[in-house]
């Protein structure tokens, strides 16, 4: 976490603010001092990120309710909405505490009461002994979470019927024995809810928690029976994903409406089950830090997503980041931003630092020149490529080279085809819509005479990909390397054959 080192660094809280502010449709702005962080070291931390080039799409500072940091890094400026992968998870929990606070769910129901035509409900296993808190703190049992690389999720997203797929898993061990990060688990819980409250977890959400918080624009993918992805894919402004953090730190509070129990609050930041990583024990699928951290909890998401909320120094910090988690590359610059629980005196040249490294984070790259084609762009130009099977559900590639300059990548992804602009200038071009739904960044350039290589970037997503086409002399066939710099997904080698039509 950010705040490592915050706990060593600041002051006691004898002076802390109790008095936070809530924002209303807009947030209060203030220069950093006001709130007791130094604008010059925050400047640091900005140029630091943009010099660089370190893959954050942004990060938010809120101290007192008081918005003084509020940073975007080129591409992503914050104009839609960002996918907060696993950040999810507590959004989930957060409604389901809305639910049982409302007398629709109740920790002790049982999993397997919930479901009907949304599943199975087998017997005999041990899976009737399954109660929603089990998967509240990821010790459902279940046969799930055990290996890395979440290998159980990808099955269920293989599957026709994701509820089913999740309860049909076998048991591992008793519910309540063994902590195991099992996103299946994570999606039980928005099928739990969906049930209990006779409406989609997004439905829900709209009219208790994100419409009191004056959250207007969300999107929440859904399974294939209209079940909203429980474990991830929710896509939030950063502001937005700070107002719930905000929320907790108000105890459930919201300009003087109660939005959600503050014994709920209380519960789900605590200590339920040990991870077996050294100071972070789990809540209610939120993170609980402990040693110099304790009384820190987080939500996390895979490639740098984050809300940070540290009560006793009534901050919530907010990251969104592009496919590799480097907070801690970070963490002691703006640790030591924070000086003190009171104002600190006014320091117009640092502040004006600090805005001038925020507004030169959103600058583009310069462009660079760009070289001739070599001969084989020709021959491949407009070419159809089928592909093997591979994780991505890529079935066929082409690439269209009209000129130096201008390059068309298209792609047929499971039913849907998507033609994405290539920058070769080092300047990604962007497309309105990718596979996933979300704006993407291409830039590519030929590596030698025959190696192709794009970056695949997500503009405002964790999905950050490295493609590389090799073309024999033929051109009858290509090889396709993807890779992740973060090592979610694991490097593939895809062969492919010249086709006439990807039907």
């Amino acid at each position: 976490g950010v705040f490592c080192i915050l706990a060593l660094l600041c002051w006691g809280c004898a002076s802390c603010s109790s008095d936070s502010e809530t924002p209303g449709s807009t947030w209060r702005t203030a220069p950093p001092e006001r709130q007791g962080f130094d604008s010059a070291e925050l400047a640091a931390v900005i140029e630091q990120i943009d010099a660089e080039d370190l893959p954050f799409d942004s990060v938010q500072v809120v101290r007192n309710g008081v918005l003084i940091l509020d940073a975007y890094f080129y591409p992503y400026l914050g104009g839609q909405p960002h996918d907060i992968a696993s950040v999810t998870k507590s959004v989930t929990s957060t409604l389901v505490g809305i639910a049982i606070d409302r007398g629709l769910l109740a920790l002790d129901d049982a999993v397997l009461e919930h479901f009907g035509e949304l599943g199975p409900a087998p017997t005999g296993d041990g899976k009737e002994d399954i109660r929603l808190e089990h998967l509240l703190t990821m010790s459902s049992g279940l046969a799930c979470g055990h290996s890395p690389g979440e290998p159980e999720l990808y099955a269920m997203l293989a599957s026709d019927h994701y509820v089913e797929y999740a309860l049909s898993l076998p048991m591992a061990t008793p519910p309540g024995v063994l902590f195991a990060y099992c996103s299946p688990g994570s999606h039980l819980l928005s099928a739990m809810l969906s049930d209990g409250a006779a409406q989609t977890a997004h439905e829900f959400a709209r009219e208790h928690l994100f419409g009191p918080l004056g959250i207007s624009e969300s999107v929440w993918p859904t399974d294939p029976q209209g079940v909203n992805h429980g474990w991830g894919d929710l896509q939030l402004h950063p502001h937005d994903m700070a107002r719930i953090g905000l929320l907790f730190l108000n105890e459930g509070e919201w300009n003087g409406t109660r939005v959600l129990s503050s014994a709920w609050i209380e519960r789900a930041t605590r200590s339920s089950i040990a991870t077996g990583a050294d100071d972070t024990d789990y809540g209610y699928q939120w993170w609980v830090l402990g040693a110099e951290m304790e009384g820190v909890y987080e939500a996390r998401g895979r490639g740098g997503q984050a809300i940070v909320a540290w009560p006793d120094k009534d901050v919530v910090a907010v990251f969104t980041g592009r496919g590799i988690d480097v907070r801690g590359d970070v963490a002691p610059v703006l640790a030591a931003a924070l000086k003190s629980d009171d104002a600190l005196p006014s320091n117009p040249d640092a502040y004006a630092r600090l805005q001038a490294a925020i507004e030169r984070a959103k600058e583009a790259p310069e462009a660079q020149p760009v070289p001739d084609l070599p001969p084989i762009a020709e021959e491949v130009s407009g070419k159809i490529y089928r592909l093997d099977s591979n994780q991505f559900d890529v079935r066929c590639v082409s690439l269209r080279f009209d000129s130096p300059s201008e390059v068309a990548f298209t792609l047929s992804v499971g039913e849907g085809s998507f033609e994405l602009p290539v920058g070769m200038d080092g300047v990604p071009r962007f497309s309105e819509s990718g596979p996933t739904g979300i704006p993407v960044g291409v830039t590519g350039r030929w590596s030698a005479s025959s190696v192709f290589e794009m970056a695949y970037d997500e503009v405002a997503g964790p999905n950050h990909l490295r493609i590389r086409a090799d073309f024999p002399p033929s051109a009858e066939s290509l090889t396709l390397l993807f890779t992740d710099p973060a090592g979610h997904f694991a490097p593939q080698v895809v062969p492919g054959s010249e086709t006439s039509s990807c039907e």
